[in-house]
């Protein structure tokens, strides 16, 4: 999704999105892609927060796997 949305043919997880040509249009982009892909509630800040893949991808890891937590009594 990362590549797509740079228009890259690779991904490098310890590349910046915006060093790697994104800018705030293509966050955009890969926010919804990536909420879609997902079903999680990833927002533009948690990307400016962590624009590195790999940052971003254990963020994304950490809402999925809270999202499909059961539910405390």
């Amino acid at each position: 999704m990362w590549a797509e949305v740079l228009g890259s043919a690779q991904e490098d997880r310890e590349r910046d999105f915006f060093a790697a040509g994104g800018d705030s249009l293509l966050v955009t982009r890969a926010v919804l892609r990536a909420r879609k892909a997902w079903d999680v509630d990833l927002t533009v800040q948690v990307v400016l927060d962590h624009p590195v893949l790999k940052d971003l991808a254990e963020q994304i890891d950490l809402m999925v796997r809270s999202a499909q937590a059961p539910a405390q009594p």
